[in-house]
């Protein structure tokens, strides 16, 4: 499935492909997405100098899966 803002067609798009997801647990995944987004932008931000970098910890998209 392609990312969508539009959460009815996000919901009318899991149905197509036989997945059940009801409006409201649409809501809160884009909620959650919101937090993610924020607590890892938070830890990029650790100053680490003298240690690993903090991105060696988050998990980040492969380059090979978003082409």
């Amino acid at each position: 499935m392609e990312p969508t803002t539009d959460l009815q067609k996000f919901v009318e798009r899991a149905r197509e492909n036989r997945l059940t997801i009801s409006f409201e647990h649409a809501v809160d995944a884009v909620e959650s997405e919101k937090l993610f987004t924020a607590a890892y932008r938070t830890i990029r931000g650790i100053d680490a100098s003298g240690f690993e970098p903090a991105a060696i910890f988050v998990p980040t998209k492969s380059s090979r899966l978003c082409g």
